[in-house]
């Protein structure tokens, strides 16, 4: 997929406090510059702007800088930024990626995950349960989670595990000490701090792993994919919280380091041109995005609204469209995504709900086509496509329906 306008000079404006008078605080933009712009317009629309660089993200022509009166940027009219060369200002709004940008009312002192699944309603079990799909000889039940029965993983595992496929999990990070984990995670990245480790301080990030490459080894819970090599890429902070910048820096990590896969369970109401602009850096370099539809109930959250990217939504233990699930026409696939057991940091397992958990079964699910020979974005898609099939929702609903590993790893 080629990149639209890639050349673009891109200032990332950081805001600071503006003093102990009461004055408005600093803010974070992003400055898109015209094509063409030098180097010494863009040094000088930084001027005028109060800006003072501190940072860059080279692939995509980042420069972060602090700019102390937001009033200034936001006051730009059209002239001013045809003279500044500038092309577009968005200001890089901080937020809650785990549950749409707003944390469940009455609930504050709960992970972000912990206040999703306290605040779902119970499901009425009036519908058929889902099929229970046969564990092969030798695998423990227990050690497998519903959902990761449900897509009828453990029926590859005899053909592959997904051994050595990268999987990159954008998120809050990886405690890769878990017992279930161990061994598990080749690597990683702090967007936030590149000085500081990729721990997982939310427990957010440390579940969707689980369900993604949890060891087979008879104790705890399995992974779809549990000889894939994960890469921890933290992107959000404890609360689940971040901004654009720190996810377009996530994306850029993995599309340099050739990661073949990476989850993006998180989500915002709100897209960005130049998030927009990372995710297709990524898929350009050959990084198969799956992210979650989001927990709205309404319209897909981005990044998985983009083209490019396969969005998920998800499903609870009767095949039925979880209530809480965002819908629309951008949905690819279906996965169980309510009250999935996985890890979480400390060695602990803990049963969350939402889209979120129901992304890392299809990143599983990618990760098994790759082993199997699915090349590159559109071939990993295909292979998903083929080995779906419908349930009985609406296609806003499911898209191509639920996939399933045995018929994935028989057409690769």
């Amino acid at each position: 997929m080629r990149l639209e306008r890639l050349a673009w000079a891109v200032l990332i404006v950081a805001g600071t406090a503006l003093g102990a008078r009461a004055q408005a605080a600093g803010k974070r933009y992003l400055i898109a510059f015209e094509p063409g712009a030098t180097q010494a317009q863009k040094r000088s629309a930084l001027g005028a702007l109060g800006g003072a660089e501190e940072d860059a993200v080279d692939e995509l022509g980042l420069v972060v800088a602090d700019v102390s009166d937001p009033a200034r940027v936001e006051s730009l009219g059209a002239d001013e930024m045809s003279q500044l060369r500038i092309a577009r200002v968005e200001e890089d709004v901080y937020r809650n990626w785990l549950v749409g940008g707003a944390a469940l009312p009455g609930l504050p002192e709960l992970p972000s995950w912990d206040r999703i699944r306290a605040a779902i309603p119970r499901f009425r079990r009036s519908q058929a349960a889902a099929p229970q799909n046969a564990i092969p000889e030798g695998i423990s039940p227990v050690e497998v989670p519903w959902g990761v029965r449900r897509v009828d993983a453990p029926a590859a595992w005899s053909v592959t595990q997904g051994e050595g496929v990268r999987v990159a999990i954008i998120d809050t990070g990886i405690d890769a000490q878990h017992p279930d984990l161990a061994g598990q995670v080749a690597g990683g990245y702090n967007a936030l701090d590149a000085s500081r480790p990729y721990f997982d301080d939310n427990s957010h990030g440390t579940h969707v792993a689980g369900t993604i490459a949890a060891r087979l080894d008879g104790r705890g819970v399995v992974g779809v994919a549990p000889k894939a090599r994960l890469y921890a890429v933290k992107v959000l902070d404890s609360t689940g919280g971040g901004g654009i910048v720190s996810v377009i820096k996530g994306l850029v990590w993995c599309a340099r380091n050739d990661i073949q896969v990476a989850n993006m369970s998180l989500g915002s109401p709100v897209g960005s041109i130049f998030l927009r602009l990372a995710v297709r850096y990524a898929v350009s370099h050959g990084v198969t995005l799956v992210a979650a539809a989001g927990n709205s109930g309404g319209s897909v959250e981005y990044p998985g609204a983009y083209d490019g990217v396969i969005a998920v939504a998800a499903s609870d233990d009767h095949d039925q469209l979880a209530s809480f699930s965002s819908r629309g026409r951008q949905v690819e696939f279906i996965a169980p995504g309510v009250d999935v057991n996985s890890t979480i940091p400390g060695g602990r397992y803990a049963v969350y709900s939402g889209t979120s958990m129901a992304t890392p079964h299809v990143a599983g699910l990618a990760a098994l086509a790759v082993a199997r020979g699915a090349a590159g974005p559109d071939g990993v898609r295909a292979a998903l496509e083929r080995a779906a099939a419908p349930l009985a929702l609406s296609a806003d609903q499911q898209g191509h329906g639920m996939i399933d590993a045995a018929r994935l790893v028989r057409t690769p």
